[in-house]
């Protein structure tokens, strides 16, 4: 499920389209109040459904970028005040990256650091999603950017790069307006990257007595499910080229034992749970990007594009290079 949030902005954007919301709703099978309320949920593959009938619908391929440069920490509710109320730039992203989830089941913000640098991304891990994945994306790193804007009150920063998992548009003009820094499309993964040193950048709003009341009240509400939240691990670990259940396991802060007994307690093992992320987020990569067969391997952790290929073989009867062919052919656009 996703929690309404930042797509209560839909009916006002589709309405400067000229467009009447309740048509497009019913379009996906959603009532027209749908997003009324911010608190309200939609599931993950409607809330994708939408954005790509709003796509066919107003003729702006880049309606998910728009809806998320109007973003506000508001839209996600306790999460965004507790991230609000952090002193710091890099603790308000831990903050954000660690509650993330009580507003989406069906995707992921994830926070790493690599030599000097720091990469805020958001990874798709909602199972057979075929569209609005591109609208996501646009979305989510426009939210992104957003949401750092907001908390620091600098309404022009940008960040060092940006990479987003999807094909490039045939208009960037409107990307390069509002992220204003190098994008790089056809990426593995969607994240932005900016300096370390920025993290230590004081957030105005910061109140720690606040922070601890907020995170008391949010806690109180209880933990996330075993299986979601080994789907949404495995992605992000897949990111950071870990593909290992001892990996996987102390992400999760649990024994590999321990890991493998919740595990068959759903009835799945570890390498099930790989194999069905595996599976869906190759589709994703080879339908809404033009990486290479060898990149898309590598993406997934498999050491040899051949192995990729075999798995492949074995998950639907056809090539990597096959499917893709008919999945562009298919592909609403």
């Amino acid at each position: 499920m996703q929690r309404v949030g930042p797509l209560s902005e839909l009916p006002g954007l589709l309405r400067e389209f000229g467009v009447r919301p309740s048509t497009v709703f019913r379009h996906v099978g959603l009532a027209a109040d749908a997003l009324a309320d911010r608190d309200a949920r939609v599931s993950y593959a409607d809330g994708a459904a939408l954005l790509s009938a709003c796509v066919q619908t107003t003729g702006c391929r880049h309606f998910g970028l728009l809806a998320g440069s109007r973003w506000r920490l508001e839209h996600v509710g306790l999460p965004g005040e507790i991230t609000g109320s952090c002193a710091t730039v890099g603790e308000a992203l831990e903050t954000f990256t660690t509650y993330q989830w009580l507003n989406s089941s069906g995707g992921v913000a994830f926070l790493g650091r690599e030599g000097g640098t720091t990469s805020l991304g958001y990874a798709i891990f909602e199972l057979g999603l075929n569209a609005g994945i591109d609208q996501i994306y646009d979305m989510t790193m426009a939210i992104g950017v957003r949401m750092i804007r907001e908390l620091t009150g600098k309404p022009g920063w940008s960040p060092a790069q940006l990479a987003i998992s999807r094909t490039r548009p045939d208009d960037v003009a409107p990307y390069r307006r509002f992220f204003a820094a190098p994008i790089q499309f056809d990426a593995e993964a969607s994240a932005l990257h900016f300096p370390s040193t920025f993290e230590a950048t004081r957030v105005p709003s910061g109140d720690d007595t606040r922070r601890r009341v907020l995170e008391a009240k949010l806690l109180a509400g209880g933990r996330e499910a075993m299986l979601p939240k080994l789907h949404r691990m495995i992605r992000v670990a897949m990111i950071f080229g870990l593909t290992s259940g001892d990996e996987v396991a102390s992400a999760m802060a649990l024994t590999r034992r321990t890991f493998n007994r919740r595990l068959a307690e759903y009835g799945t093992t570890f390498q099930d749970a790989l194999r069905t992320v595996r599976f869906d987020v190759a589709q994703q990569l080879l339908r809404e990007t033009t990486l290479s067969i060898g990149d898309i391997a590598g993406a997934l952790g498999y050491a040899e594009p051949s192995a990729f290929v075999r798995a492949f073989r074995h998950w639907t009867r056809t090539t990597p290079g096959a499917w893709r062919e008919l999945a562009t052919i298919r592909a609403p656009r």
